[in-house]
């Protein structure tokens, strides 16, 4: 129970306007307004009590559009196929260029761009300790490419999991 900034009857919380002289409330509300309504919501992510309305849902993609500054959401007209990652491309660009000593590139490739270079960079470390204990060491590298081959697959199925249940990327 509050009580209204004009006349200190008791309102309820949710309430807009007093029952008793009609001035509008001020909501204070920690987890903002529905859009659809205005009514406050218990939290941010909480669907509105009122009309059921979820903040956090967005619109179908169906077709082509232009694109927007929308900071990593796929824009309006933007097909969700043209936004999944391939594993199987994944797998090719890791096993290749994984070849070449360049570990990390599949990571890049599924959107972790700081887990790749991490990759990378240790991949160096340990093809260089393998260079210097005359090839024994090679075999920790062979473990290592094996192990960013299957995270570059499972980072790229997480990556399309997440797209199609939330129609959004993930990172």
């Amino acid at each position: 129970m509050g009580t209204c900034s004009n006349c200190g009857s008791s309102i309820l919380p949710n309430d807009i306007t007093c029952n008793s002289c009609g001035s509008p409330q001020k909501q204070t509300s920690s987890g903002g307004f529905c859009g659809n309504c205005g009514t406050p919501l218990a939290s941010k992510l909480a669907p509105c009590s009122k009309c059921g309305h979820v903040k956090t849902t967005f619109a179908p993609l169906a077709n082509y559009g232009t694109p927007q500054p929308n900071y990593g959401a796929p824009s309006p007209g933007m097909p969700l196929n043209m936004l999944y990652k391939n594993s199987g491309t994944g797998i090719i660009v890791s096993v290749v260029l994984g070849f070449f000593a360049l570990c990390g590139i599949g990571q890049m490739y599924a959107g972790r761009v700081g887990r790749g270079v991490a990759i990378l960079i240790v991949g160096w470390v340990i093809l260089a300790i393998g260079i210097l204990t005359m090839g024994i060491g090679l075999l920790l590298y062979l473990g290592f490419f094996i192990w960013q081959v299957y995270d570059t697959n499972q980072l790229c199925k997480q990556y399309n999991y997440v797209l199609s249940t939330s129609g959004r990327p993930p990172w």
